[in-house]
């Protein structure tokens, strides 16, 4: 048993059209998923942001292949935070090169100390959301996918 394949161009053009569409709805749903989580680390600090800096220093990025797609954050609060948020996520950004990558961070030197010393919430709640929201939102999209037949 045999077959040909008469319209190799058009068969291509539809592949390519559906990965397209497939690939800007996974952006697009990343993307909103990091404006969550930054939204989801300012509103359940649990610290007072006298300064403003720590929560001005969270923020996210969506990377495809190493290339930034989508940024989140470092955009209303203290200055410096927001400095120390885009540099710290730079810095990260090179060390991830292959396939889409979500980072979030919270910039500032002592983000780190704040939830390890003193056990006040900084991004530890928000990481466990990224564990249990990203996962669905894969599912969501496969089962999206399947109904379409695709």
């Amino acid at each position: 048993m045999a077959f040909k394949m008469i319209n190799k161009r058009g068969v291509s053009k539809y592949i390519l059209t559906y990965h397209l569409r497939i690939e800007k709805a996974l952006i697009y749903a990343l993307g909103a998923l990091i404006a969550e989580l930054e939204n989801h680390a300012k509103l359940n600090a649990g610290y007072k942001d006298r300064t403003s800096n720590l929560k001005g220093s969270i923020g996210g990025v969506l990377l495809k292949d190493g290339e930034v797609v989508k940024w989140s954050g470092f955009d209303q609060y203290g200055s410096k935070g927001n400095q120390d948020g885009k540099d710290f996520i730079n810095t990260l950004i090179g060390e991830n090169s292959k396939g889409y990558v979500i980072i979030i961070v919270a910039g500032m030197e002592y983000a780190t100390y704040v939830e390890n010393y003193h056990g006040l919430n900084v991004l530890k709640q928000t990481e466990l959301k990224m564990r249990r929201e990203l996962p669905k939102l894969l599912e969501g999209m496969k089962s999206k996918i399947d109904r379409l037949g695709i």
